[in-house]
């Protein structure tokens, strides 16, 4: 077993590395289940600081300004440009509506929208807009109706006090919510990919090293018998690299991630992305030659998967050309079954069909990228 041993050598040299990976592994996972996960009691209306400007001082404008009041804190600001563009810039405001004089007839009667200024892009000004249009809504809805403008406006602002209760639907046995093992395992792909392709990528350029090459070929054991430990060395370092990952959810979570009767589920999933990364691995270690190389090219992979697959971010945010593309990579397929995983406890005929899919394509994609490196290995061998 001299091959293997020689494998498990190199293996212990990197083994900084592979610490380092989980370490970041498990930072990221605690800081996504922290903000993501972490406040799951309940739901908080974002106040923010806004300023309306009133040149009409009618009826239906201190409705609006008392209507936003209630959700934001009111700034008072002169009208004058210059000052809106330094708050504004400063962050000492997020939003400024300017309400023109006959607002009720340009911009309840009329189509004329409202002057607003906010920071262009932000979250925070499709927030208020939607309010606003809730509002002018909702009086323009009484006021066709037959109500006075006065008692709209009344109406308005007393129903905005009522507050909606929001119960989830219990599909996955967690209230609804996404369990919090369910994002360390999101994340499982960039750390065994990084790991896997670092530590395999060193051993296969060790082993090419020309002078290991013609030891090996010159020894007593076989090729057939050196193969099969090189084999059976990326069996150990990937069950080991596995097993670890595995054991992280389990001494974090304990009984919330055991009792999940998706559990097997979930050690599945990984279990055939830990093959799709030695399968990557591999190809890297075929292709590069040099140790200077390994990094660039391992960060771009991981990474760059990353992005595209919904590890990092989620695949509801991801543009439909983004999720497109991506189902050419296997991490989109992992976080897919991750996904159904998270937000169901059983499954209808099709969820599991789907799951089942995502599972084959997996492996299939580490059969085609193992098959694409024994070509490019045979070539090089033949070159």
């Amino acid at each position: 077993m001299t091959v293997y041993r020689g494998f498990l050598t190199i293996t212990k040299r990197n083994i900084h590395t592979m610490l380092l990976y989980l370490v970041i592994f498990l930072s990221m996972a605690i800081a996504a289940q922290k903000i993501t996960g972490g406040n799951t009691s309940g739901f908080e209306q974002i106040s923010l600081n806004i300023a309306v400007i009133d040149r009409d001082e009618g009826e239906l404008a201190k409705g609006l300004s008392d209507y936003l009041s209630q959700y934001h804190t009111l700034v008072d600001l002169p009208d004058d440009p210059s000052i809106i563009q330094d708050r504004m810039f400063y962050r000492e405001v997020y939003y400024v509506v300017t309400i023109p004089e006959d607002f009720y007839e340009r911009c309840l009667e009329g189509e004329e929208m409202l002057p607003v200024t906010k920071v262009p892009g932000s979250i925070s000004g499709f927030y208020v807009d939607q309010q606003i249009n809730t509002f002018m809504n909702d009086v323009r809805i009484m006021t066709k109706s037959g109500f006075s403008l006065t008692e709209s406006v009344s109406s308005v602002m007393e129903n905005c006090k009522d507050e909606a209760e929001v119960t989830l639907i219990d599909k996955n046995g967690f209230g609804g919510e996404q369990p919090l093992h369910a994002f360390m395992y999101q994340y499982m792909p960039y750390i065994l990919i990084s790991i896997l392709c670092y530590s395999m990528s060193y051993i296969m350029i060790a082993f090419r090293n020309p002078d290991v090459k013609r030891r090996m070929t010159c020894s007593a054991v076989p090729a057939r018998s050196q193969n099969l430990q090189i084999v059976l060395g990326y069996a150990t370092v990937g069950l080991g690299v596995y097993g670890v990952c595995t054991l992280m959810p389990i001494l974090m979570y304990g009984k919330s991630f055991i009792n999940d009767p998706n559990m097997p589920y979930y050690l599945l999933n990984s279990f055939l992305m830990t093959i799709v990364s030695l399968s990557l691995s591999f190809l890297i270690g075929t292709l590069v030659s040099k140790e200077e190389v390994v990094s660039a090219v391992v960060n771009v992979v991981s990474l760059g998967m990353s992005f595209l697959c919904g590890v990092f971010v989620e695949l509801e945010i991801l543009g439909k050309g983004v999720r497109t593309f991506a189902q050419f990579l296997p991490a989109y397929w992992y976080e897919v079954a991750n996904g159904l995983l998270s937000n169901n406890n059983t499954f209808s005929h099709g969820q599991q069909m789907s799951l089942y899919t995502c599972f084959g394509l997996q492996v299939l994609f580490a059969a085609a990228i193992l098959g694409v490196a024994m070509v490019v290995s045979r070539v090089r061998q033949t070159a």
